[in-house]
């Protein structure tokens, strides 16, 4: 399957650098499901619109400003698609309502931003040993599937997008309903 992400990138950048494709930053800690010290997560989109719309979700004026990304120099945010073979890696999927009961666990468990509770629940299904990484719903458009994957051995980039005049930017923005400078478009 395709996923999706935006970051900072460099055409130059070698694997373990940022700016590279697969970087990814060694400081985590903050985000819902980052355990650093079991696994380094990767967070993804199941679409283009769903990574686009997740990176630049708090922005209210989507311009060209938002594409550049100064430190880390020659660097400029763009679409990256990877290929996961979900059937070698597979995620917890926490839509699921069976999964969530198997766990007892509620939605707002998985919905509520607690990452003290949401980075518990990531040790424990990372402990299982079973699964690649997980996935949720976006708290921006409960459409949009969400992945955080801490299993990324071969997970191989296939396409790297300039963001400015792709289509998925435009399908976010509406659906968020964001203003676009007219320059991105």
């Amino acid at each position: 399957m395709l996923v999706y992400r935006v970051l900072p990138h460099r055409a130059d950048a070698a694997p373990g650098e940022p700016g590279h494709a697969r970087f990814v930053h060694p400081d985590q800690g903050s985000g819902r499901w980052d355990n650093p010290d079991l696994y380094a997560l990767l967070y993804v989109a199941a679409s283009a619109t769903g990574a686009i719309g997740e990176a630049f979700a708090g922005l209210s004026i989507w311009s060209e400003a938002m594409l550049g990304y100064p430190t880390i120099l020659g660097s400029r945010r763009r679409l990256v698609a990877y290929e996961l073979d979900d059937q070698r890696h597979q995620l917890l999927d926490f839509d699921d309502a069976k999964t969530l009961a198997e766990r007892g666990l509620r939605p707002t468990d998985i919905v509520k931003r607690n990452r003290a509770r949401t980075q518990a629940i990531a040790r424990d299904v990372f402990a299982e040993g079973s699964w690649a990484g997980l996935s949720w719903w976006s708290m921006h458009y409960p459409d949009w599937r969400l992945h955080a994957l801490w299993e990324l051995g071969d997970l191989e980039v296939r396409e790297i997008s300039e963001l400015r005049a792709h289509p998925a930017l435009g399908q976010a923005a509406e659906i968020l309903g964001k203003q676009v400078d007219i320059g991105l478009a």
